[in-house]
């Protein structure tokens, strides 16, 4: 499998999991954003945990796999 079609499959997990866990979704679309944004800082956090602080890349591609699905998310409500 792809490494693509591997992230794919991931956030499609992902996805499926967070609308399972909160199946109520804003129709704001600032707090659509807001949600995000939100996921996008944890990348963040994770990448400056990995170079500082002894965090590991699994965890950075955890971070992203749940923006990406966030970000899934919203395209899917517009």
């Amino acid at each position: 499998m792809s490494i693509e079609n591997q992230f794919l499959q991931e956030v499609q997990t992902e996805l499926k999991r967070a609308e399972q866990k909160h199946p109520e979704y804003p129709e704001c679309d600032f707090r659509r954003v807001a949600i995000m944004n939100e996921e996008a800082g944890e990348v963040t956090k994770a990448v400056l945990h990995f170079h500082y602080e002894k965090g590991t890349q699994e965890h950075i591609r955890e971070e992203l796999v749940q923006t990406a699905a966030m970000c899934m998310r919203m395209y899917k409500n517009l």
